[in-house]
């Protein structure tokens, strides 16, 4: 089995991520903490900040001037400084929302000292590269409360998103530097100010995690392959990141740029049209709504500088940083894009039959069924085991999970399991609807959060206790799979459907 008995054209259609979209993103925000007002001196100045519960709160910093004006598409400067007590206790904007939006929050335990050296992780938040904040992408649900009660720092950064953050253009280019992920680099920038400031709040800088999911988590895998992101952080976690899809080159992403710049009015490839382009407001360079990777979508870019290559060609060949990583998807990744049972119906009717046959295991030709679990191996899980297994090889330390928990009261709604997203929640300890965990929710999500807080401490996810979770390797290839029965270990879990869409051998970053 495997893609000869799908052809290649069909999955274009059936799995090409024609579909692939972002859900609507709210932009509410965690409501301002009430508690104790504490002020922090850093670099840049004091910071106003609050306590509560045991938990100090310092939000909305600024870790890059705004990129507006003149600072649009290029990349972010040093972070400013103030005079007096900077207010602390909101986040800044959504970079959604507007473009003055660099701000970055500092959740902590309130009792951490200036070089207390505790763990810090570090938050990417995702929405398709187009939508989100680094506080609230889900409600309230990132903001770090859990972690800060176990001892781990906790930093989320907003980025620049759409065209503001992905972009290229030739007059552009000319100007020399990086250019294209302005995104990116703003994580980068942020996990720069991470580096040089987090010990003013008890972090320890040699320590630090990134995480991440979807967007987030694709940024983190290019990041690991990226010479310009060394020494940044020392562990990695990877959550729901479809690791096949490679960045644009930036021939195309350019070629593209042109389009859209003189659909708004400006033409020419030199300094004076990347004026002209500074001057227009980023909507003008929206363009149509397609696919991640797609040229005609805000995306990242392989610039030759900050990505030179594609994540997976990076670990195929060895040269990602070789630290400790959790990676990890959804039981139906495909609720993003809502794959239509349709879909099979173009297929060969024997090759019809074998999916039919495989990725319906209750037998009962459940053709829905089947193009959501095609779908989520294609993409998702498949890829996933891909990375574990390369990073496994290269010897770093490497553990997998695959997350398929489903709430009872949320089951009739979600019959083919958790969805895109679904576990960051658990990951936060931060449920948004409704107001608590069940019994239930809360035992899965206490395991989680432990996990992900016991890794960002020692650099393994067992320190936290409970269930072993075993690295991942080529004899056992176990995986943790959080679901209804809580952490159980799987070992060779969902082989035949992962072997199945499993890629010939046919060079770097085959999809």
């Amino acid at each position: 089995m495997g893609e000869t008995m799908i052809r290649r054209p069909l999955l274009a259609g059936l799995l090409g991520l024609a579909a692939l979209v972002a859900p609507a993103a709210s932009l509410a925000q965690m409501a301002p903490p009430i508690g104790e007002p504490q002020v922090l001196k850093i670099r840049q100045g004091a910071l106003k900040g609050v306590v509560k519960d045991g938990v100090a709160y310092d939000l909305g910093i600024p870790f890059a001037p705004p990129p507006v004006g003149d600072l649009r598409w290029r990349p972010p400067g040093a972070p400013p400084s103030w005079t007096g007590e900077r207010d602390a206790a909101k986040p800044g904007a959504s970079c959604q929302a507007v473009e003055d939006c660099l701000y970055l929050n500092v959740v902590r335990p309130a009792d951490a000292k200036p070089g207390a050296k505790l763990p810090v992780l570090v938050w990417i938040h995702g929405s398709a590269f187009v939508v989100g904040q680094g506080l609230g992408a889900f409600g309230a649900d990132t903001e770090g409360t859990s972690f800060a009660h176990k001892g781990v720092v906790v930093v989320s950064a907003n980025y620049r998103l759409g065209r503001a953050g992905w972009f290229a253009h030739p007059a552009l280019t000319r100007e020399g530097g990086l250019t294209a992920n302005y995104g990116n680099m703003d994580q980068v920038a942020a996990l720069k100010w991470v580096k040089a400031n987090i010990a003013s709040f008890g972090g320890d800088p040699a320590k630090v995690t990134v995480a991440g999911e979807s967007a987030g988590g694709m940024a983190i895998l290019q990041m690991m392959v990226s010479p310009q992101t060394k020494g940044l952080f020392a562990r990695a976690v990877v959550e729901s990141a479809f690791p096949r899809i490679p960045p644009i080159p930036l021939a195309v992403a350019e070629a593209n740029g042109v389009k859209l710049a003189e659909a708004a009015g400006v033409t020419g490839l030199d300094a004076a049209a990347a004026a002209a382009l500074r001057k227009l407001p980023t909507s003008a360079l929206a363009g149509p709504r397609a696919a991640l990777g797609s040229p005609t979508r805000p995306f990242p870019v392989l610039d030759g500088k900050l990505y030179a290559e594609p994540a997976m060609a990076g670990f195929e060949a060895g040269r990602e940083a070789k630290i400790p990583l959790i990676i990890g998807g959804n039981a139906n990744e495909a609720s993003l894009t809502r794959p239509q049972p349709a879909m099979l119906d173009a297929l060969p009717a024997e090759r019809q039959a074998a999916v039919l046959q495989l990725f319906d295991p209750q037998g009962g030709g459940d053709k829905a069924r089947a193009v959501n679990n095609l779908v989520t191996v294609k993409t998702m899980t498949e890829p996933d085991r891909a990375i574990a297994r390369l990073h496994a090889a290269h010897g770093a330390p490497t553990w997998a999970y695959y997350f398929s928990y489903v709430p009872a009261a949320e089951a009739a709604r979600k019959p083919f399991g958790a969805g895109h997203t679904d576990e960051v929640k658990y990951v936060f300890g931060a449920p948004t609807a409704p107001a608590a965990f069940a019994p239930a929710d809360q035992a899965l999500s206490d395991a989680m959060n432990g996990a992900w807080a016991g890794f960002a401490k020692t650099g393994t996810p067992d320190s936290a206790g409970g269930v072993t979770w075993p690295k991942f390797d080529a004899a056992r290839e176990a995986e943790m799979e959080f679901g209804a029965d809580g952490p159980k270990v799987r070992e060779h879990l969902l082989k035949a459907w992962r072997d199945f869409v499993e890629p010939a051998a046919t060079g770097p970053a085959s999809r």
